[in-house]
């Protein structure tokens, strides 16, 4: 299953020309990740206050078009592994079909986050609570015996 989320392309988002810059779509995934968590139940904020965050290790990232000021943007994630301590993260940005019949599609991202004590970063084992609230967005679920 995949999470789904809508942003509008906002002002601060863009450099002059009204395009997105391409470091604001890091905090536009990361907006993407919060409100998974919150969506599922264990909101970043709420993990840090308690000791545990999920810091991104690795994000590979492939920006295929342009979006721009006032844009709606249809944001998703997938997760693609859920391990002892990290998980696989999958995100894809669309914006509006163009009037020519392009790819909606904008921006394709794959991550990883560790589930890390803080402020240390150890990572630890994700907890069997939030285990369970993952595992229905993992792309290919585990088989069942």
């Amino acid at each position: 299953m995949k999470f789904t989320t809508q942003k509008q392309v906002r002002f601060h988002h863009c450099d002059p020309a009204g395009i997105v810059f391409y470091p604001q779509f890091f905090y536009l995934l990361h907006e993407v990740q919060e409100d998974f968590l919150n969506h599922i139940g264990f909101p970043e904020h709420v993990l840090i206050a308690g000791g545990a965050g999920v810091p991104i290790v690795d994000l590979k990232t492939e920006f295929l078009g342009m979006c721009r000021h006032g844009d709606q943007l249809t944001m998703t994630l997938e997760l693609t592994k859920v391990g002892n301590a990290s998980v696989g993260m999958h995100y894809e940005i669309h914006g509006e079909p163009s009037a020519h019949g392009g790819s909606s599609l904008r921006v394709r991202a794959h991550g990883v986050v560790v589930y890390s004590e803080v402020p240390h970063g150890k990572p630890v084992p994700i907890p069997d609570a939030l285990r369970d609230a993952l595992l229905p967005y993992l792309k290919t679920p585990p088989e069942t015996t």
